[in-house]
C-alpha cells in the first residue's frame, strides 16, 4: 500500500485551531449583525431579509475560515462557495421561529415537552445541514488533506456532529435562557447565541481539521 500524501503548504497546529474557533465564532456573530439590519419597510423586503439572515452568518464564517485556510491550502478560494449554502438553511430557522410561535413560547422554556420536541427536531435538521456543508467542503478543499475517501468522511461526520451540537445548544438552550431572563437587547442575545453556536462548530471542526493536516505526510 502506498503512503498517503497531502498538498498542504504547512502543517496546522494549536494556533491554527484557536484561530479557527475565533474566526468561526466572530464570523457567525458578525453575519447575524448584518442580518438584523432589517428596514421592516415592506413584507416583500422582510422575506428577502429572512433569506439574507441565513446567508450572512455562513458567508462571514466561510470568509474568516478562508483567511486562515489560504495559509495552508493553495486552492482554498473554493471554500467561499460554501457560503452560498446559507440560502438553503431556511427550514431549520423557520421551524425554530414557528415552534416558538405555535406553542406560545413553550418550546423556549427549558424542560417542557415542547422544548425537548423542538430540540430533537432541530438536532435532526442540523445533522442534515451540517452533512451537506461538510460534503461540499470535502469535495472543494478538504481533499488537499489526503485523498482517501475515509478522510472526507471524517470531515463530513465532524460537521454533522458539530452542527447537531452547536445549533441546539446555541439556539435552543441559550434561547431559552434569554427567554426566561427577558434580555432587553435582541442584538446582544443574537451575538451571544450565534457566537456560541458557531464557536462550538469551530471547536469540533477545527480539531478535525488540525488532525487531518497532521496525520498525513507532506507532498514530496
Amino acid at each position: 500500500m502506498y503512503p498517503e500524501y497531502n498538498t498542504l503548504r504547512r502543517t496546522p497546529g494549536l494556533v491554527t485551531w484557536l484561530l479557527w474557533v475565533v474566526l468561526t465564532s466572530i464570523g457567525g456573530s458578525l453575519g447575524t449583525t448584518m442580518s438584523l439590519l432589517n428596514p421592516n419597510s415592506t413584507s416583500f423586503l422582510n422575506q428577502i431579509f429572512i433569506w439574507f439572515f441565513l446567508f450572512w452568518p455562513l458567508f462571514f464564517v466561510a470568509l474568516g475560515q478562508w483567511l486562515l485556510l489560504r495559509r495552508f491550502v493553495a486552492q482554498s478560494g473554493w471554500w467561499l462557495l460554501t457560503s452560498v449554502l446559507g440560502f438553503f438553511f431556511v427550514i431549520p430557522y423557520l421551524f425554530y421561529g414557528f415552534s416558538a410561535e405555535s406553542t406560545d413560547g413553550k418550546s423556549l422554556i427549558f424542560g417542557t415537552s415542547e422544548f425537548w420536541g423542538a430540540t430533537l427536531f432541530l438536532v435532526l435538521l442540523s445533522l442534515i445541514c451540517g452533512s451537506i456543508v461538510g460534503l461540499v467542503q470535502s469535495g472543494l478543499v478538504i481533499w488537499c488533506f489526503g485523498k482517501r475517501p475515509r478522510r472526507r468522511l471524517w470531515w463530513v461526520s465532524a460537521n454533522a456532529l458539530a452542527w447537531a451540537i452547536g445549533f441546539p445548544l446555541g439556539q435552543q438552550v441559550l434561547g431559552s435562557l434569554f427567554w426566561l431572563k427577558s434580555t432587553p437587547s435582541s442584538l446582544i442575545a443574537a451575538w451571544v447565541m450565534q457566537g456560541a453556536t458557531w464557536g462550538i462548530i469551530g471547536i469540533i471542526t477545527g480539531a478535525v481539521l488540525v488532525w487531518l493536516g497532521r496525520t498525513t505526510m507532506p507532498e514530496r
